[in-house]
């Protein structure tokens, strides 16, 4: 393979490959764009060729038709089957004037199709047409490259709780309904945590709402810290988090939810300004259980649990099922249900 620069910069030529068997072609296009920001690199037979464009990844790729071992036909089909070379414009230079040798080369993929001899104005024009072309398809991908990032940032946007950068009680819901009928189709234990920080409106009022953001911030850090990989950490409304837990029995469940507790009952919230303490309590619920029939009965099962370990004192876990508790934690006594209906993030 040869090639022959120009003293342009870089990125002001245009790369052409020519593939062609005769030396002479590669010779009569040099000579003919000596004067244009174009760097012609050559290919003296079909493998050779298809190898070259995908190292050189040119702007245009001049294809002659009769070539031994590969032909041009092989070649045109090659590279517009590899995603390096599809959308590179071919240009078949050939003497062949025969009307099927021209029909197969473009169903083969080619872009024009030149029969020799021809004038250099004729190829000229063919190639700034087609480079013109792939100008315009470049400037078209990087426009959908954009369109698809900016559309991936607004889905994030649109699932995300901007205070703790935990998912919203938007994509709370979503998660929940697929993980709930993954576990119906399959038999598969699904759990459900909430979780309240305690006492976090007198928080809130002695510290302020830029204050209370932080710690909302914090405490959001330490449940996906205390929740595993497969689990699912949300932001369900205020200040209260949820945890979906697939695949999970309720013994699990606990665990993982007296794991968030201690960690939060041992960190040191806003420390660089006005060090505080806070705790969590939380509730579990699991499903199969012959209470728990549906997405919103789960909800409410771990509501009523979580509503159980605030009239029990706080800093607690408790399960929907009042026989289950989080080591170290009691569940005695008939609690005050204070089960709410489910609601929208704030």
């Amino acid at each position: 393979m040869t090639s022959s620069a120009q003293p342009e910069d870089a990125a002001t030529r245009r790369r052409i490959l020519v593939i062609d068997d005769d030396p002479e072609t590669g010779r009569l296009i040099r000579t003919w764009f000596a004067a244009e920001p174009y760097e012609i690199h050559e290919a003296h037979d079909g493998a050779a060729g298809i190898e070259a464009a995908r190292s050189i990844r040119p702007d245009l790729i001049i294809l002659d038709l009769r070539m031994p071992g590969i032909d041009g036909f092989s070649v045109a089909r090659a590279l517009k089957q590899d995603p390096l070379t599809r959308t590179t414009p071919l240009l078949m230079v050939t003497a062949c004037r025969d009307i099927d040798a021209k029909v197969e080369a473009f169903g083969a993929g080619t872009d024009d199709y030149v029969t020799k001899p021809f004038p250099f104005e004729e190829i000229d024009a063919r190639v700034r047409s087609l480079l013109r072309r792939r100008d315009h398809l470049v400037g078209l991908e990087g426009t959908i490259r954009e369109l698809t990032s900016t559309n991936e940032q607004l889905e994030q946007l649109l699932i995300t709780d901007e205070k703790t950068g935990l998912y919203n009680f938007r994509e709370f819901r979503r998660r929940l309904r697929d993980e709930w009928a993954r576990a119906e189709r399959y038999r598969t234990p699904l759990s459900l945590v909430f979780l309240d920080v305690d006492d976090f409106k007198k928080l809130n009022d002695h510290l302020g709402h830029l204050a209370g953001d932080r710690v909302l911030a914090e405490f959001a850090t330490l449940v996906v810290g205390g929740a595993r990989a497969s689990d699912f950490a949300a932001r369900y409304g205020g200040e209260e988090f949820s945890v979906i837990l697939p695949h999970t029995q309720l013994d699990m469940a606990l665990r993982v939810a007296e794991r968030i507790r201690c960690a939060v009952r041992e960190f040191v919230f806003l420390a660089d300004e006005a060090p505080s303490r806070v705790t969590v309590s939380a509730g579990v619920a699991t499903y199969p259980s012959p209470a728990i029939d549906s997405v919103d009965t789960l909800i409410r099962a771990a509501d009523v649990a979580l509503y159980r370990a605030k009239d029990l004192g706080k800093d607690r876990v408790i399960a929907a099922d009042s026989k289950h508790a989080a080591p170290g934690t009691r569940s005695t006594g008939p609690p005050r249900r204070r089960s709410r209906a489910v609601k929208p993030g704030s």
